[in-house]
């Protein structure tokens, strides 16, 4: 009876395992350091938005600084201007410092290319607009990307602001945006303004507060909009888009901030998300709303919140002490791996692995220097 072999002594060179594990670690650092870099889709469009919105930035700071007699280093470490006070006559409400610092950055305009061109938005196509004083640096970025794919806006603010956001009486968002027209940075301007704050109604705000918001209304041109009661305020923002909209479509709704009308409630805030919204949860009791009215049309919805998660999403860096430059994040550029160095390295270790395997290994070069007559008994 002939004994079977279940296992062999380990027969292969040493040397060449060797060889071959640091043939394998060398190909897995190259792979690792020599990324592609892989400009995104719509590189150079989302290049000349951010380069506008720092235009824009560069256009206001001197004005701003001016007019605020001094800077802040704690406030506003990018020396930017456009970072408000904790609280003046026309604060609305709470607003996070951190996320106002974040805003501003010129890239942002890249983000809501992204998002217009993932709606196939074209030139010529008309969208509403909803924002407020809140996040001026984010405006500013909207209408960037808004000037660069020549869409036509139909914009409706609100006057006040959260903390830190343009709640100088004197120089409120609609004062920014006027100036930056004037300065022939922007053509988009707001054609309707309410109060905005609790309700748009400005609840909670100061007599004297609303008298220097409905001032600033005025000076900048601007329609005043208000209901009598907040449950007509929602009506009137929709009737007001379509009469501007002049029988032509929406072909999306862009909302900056946590408006009261815009959401309903707190329960709003919560159901519609960041990003591009298609559809009203079926599962939920959603409260009367802008952003519902638009969705019940079957018009999507671009909700820009959380200003920090969406940085980083996109590689931006929050709460940068400087201004970043245009071009900056993983929304221009991201980095890959390079399919053709990975395959010549996995190429070269199953080569490796063959010459081992094969007992060739150690040996090829050996059978071609000795003589004939030896070669035969290697």
């Amino acid at each position: 009876m002939i004994a079977k072999e279940y296992w062999k002594v380990w027969k292969f060179s040493t040397t060449g395992i060797v060889v071959l594990a640091l043939l394998a670690l060398s190909g897995l650092f190259l792979v690792e350091n020599l990324k592609l870099r892989k400009e995104q889709p719509y590189y150079r469009k989302k290049l000349a938005a951010a380069k506008l919105a720092y235009r824009a930035f560069e256009s206001l700071k001197p004005e701003l600084l001016r007019i605020r007699k001094y800077e802040s280093k704690e406030l506003d470490p990018a020396g930017s201007g456009l970072i408000g006070e904790f609280l003046t006559p026309v604060t609305s409400n709470s607003g996070s410092l951190s996320a106002k610092q974040t805003s501003i950055n010129p890239n942002f305009a890249a983000i809501f290319i992204s998002y217009f061109e993932k709606v196939e938005l074209k030139e010529g196509d008309t969208i509403a607009v909803a924002i407020s004083g809140s996040f001026p640096a984010a405006n500013i970025c909207l209408f960037s990307a808004i000037e660069t794919m020549k869409l036509k806006p139909i914009i409706i603010s609100s006057s006040s602001a959260s903390q830190y956001g343009a709640n100088l009486p004197n120089m409120l968002w609609l004062d920014m945006e006027s100036f930056l027209i004037e300065k022939g940075v922007f053509k988009s301007k707001t054609r309707y303004a309410s109060l905005g704050g609790i309700q748009d109604l400005a609840v909670g705000i100061s007599e004297e507060g609303k008298r220097l918001l409905k001032q600033g209304i005025n000076r900048n041109n601007v329609s005043f909009l208000e209901a009598p009661v907040f449950k007509d305020s929602i009506q009137l923002r929709m009737d007001t888009y379509f009469k501007e909209a002049n029988d032509k479509p929406i072909k999306l709704f862009v909302n900056i901030g946590g408006g009261t009308t815009i959401f309903g409630t707190s329960i709003g805030k919560q159901v519609f998300k960041n990003g591009i919204l298609t559809e009203i949860p079926e599962d939920i009791d959603v409260p009367d709303s802008v952003i519902k009215e638009f969705l019940t049309r079957e018009i999507k919805v671009l909700n820009i919140i959380q200003i920090e998660s969406l940085a980083r999403k996109y590689g931006l860096p929050i709460s940068p002490k400087s201004t970043p430059k245009p071009g900056e994040g993983k929304i221009f550029v991201q980095e890959e791996f390079n399919p053709m160095l990975a395959g010549v390295v996995i190429y070269l270790i199953f080569l490796g692995l063959f010459g081992i395997t094969h007992r060739v290994w150690g040996r090829f070069q050996l059978n071609h220097l000795l003589p004939e007559t030896i070669r035969k008994r290697v």
